[in-house]
């Protein structure tokens, strides 16, 4: 990774780098990961997976395309940290199809889900498909405003979609949908069987949601007074490990719960130079 010290930043970012950040916060926490995902025979690739080994997450099922570059993805910041831009070249992620996931015969081992939208349609449904059938929590991260197409139609076996407001409102343009609170918003994803909704919106904080509810959730961010906001970069990845972590360990609480603890991790992140904060450790969760 590097960046320019003058305004615009670029920070480059292979194409598996929200699984991945995901997954070093779930290590950082003490859980045993397994990463699955597509990389090229290249230094991109062990400049992402090397780090990750170390920290003991399971990275033998990550497939080493024959040809092909490992994914890139460069987002261009402003002088706050704010995304302004961001360019990708996902080839190698946009052909992990169906077919390969089903041939890794360890994936329902798991207790718990996270994919995220880089994925093709195909296969973020039959994800969606398997993990209904085998009655697995699925955590469903949303990647970018354009990708929010690719959102399953049925979304059954979806328990949580986590996404920023951006890509909720990206589903305005969608057939049938409109200028809609975030609560009918909601109700239009239940109705195709979602479970819990999560929004991210920057430092106002995180809007939840869940089935039985009738009325989302504002839960601010605990920043404290003095803290210096380096880099937003992350932050949501941050966000969703603490969720999927709080979901593990505390499986009857409730959303709103959960998210206070996942927004820990994502107020130290922001601290951060980096886009996982070493500070993250198991006694957050």
């Amino acid at each position: 990774m590097h960046c320019m010290r003058a305004v615009p930043i670029h920070v480059p970012r292979t194409s598996l780098q929200a699984a991945c950040n995901v997954a070093e916060n779930l290590a950082r926490l003490g859980f045993k990961i397994k990463l699955v995902g597509q990389v090229g025979r290249d230094a991109a690739a062990q400049a992402v997976l090397a780090p990750l080994q170390a920290l003991g997450v399971e990275t033998s099922d990550c497939i080493v395309a024959d040809s092909g570059s490992t994914g890139s993805y460069t987002a261009l910041l402003d002088a706050q940290g704010q995304l302004v831009l961001g360019m990708a070249d996902m080839a190698l992620t946009e052909a992990l199809l169906p077919a390969h996931l089903d041939a890794i015969q360890s994936l329902f081992d798991a207790q718990l889900f996270l994919v995220d939208m880089n994925l093709p349609a195909s296969s973020l449904h039959w994800l969606t498909h398997q993990a209904q059938t085998h009655g697995k929590r699925l955590v469903m991260l949303a990647v970018s405003e354009p990708k929010m197409s690719r959102l399953p139609q049925d979304l059954r076996g979806v328990d949580t979609l986590v996404l920023n407001h951006g890509e909720l409102a990206a589903l305005a343009d969608l057939p049938g949908w409109g200028a809609e609170s975030l609560e009918a918003r909601f109700a239009r994803l239940r109705a195709r069987g979602l479970q819990r909704l999560v929004v991210t919106q920057g430092r106002r904080g995180v809007w939840c949601m869940e089935a039985n509810q009738t009325q989302g959730a504002l839960i601010r961010p605990q920043v404290p007074p003095h803290a210096q906001i380096i880099d937003e970069t992350g932050a949501g990845d941050a966000l969703c490990a603490g969720l999927c972590a709080s979901y593990l360990r505390y499986p009857a609480d409730t959303l709103a719960e959960h998210v206070q603890r996942a927004l820990r991790l994502a107020v130290l992140t922001i601290q951060s130079p980096d886009t996982v904060s070493l500070a993250i450790n198991p006694e957050l969760i």
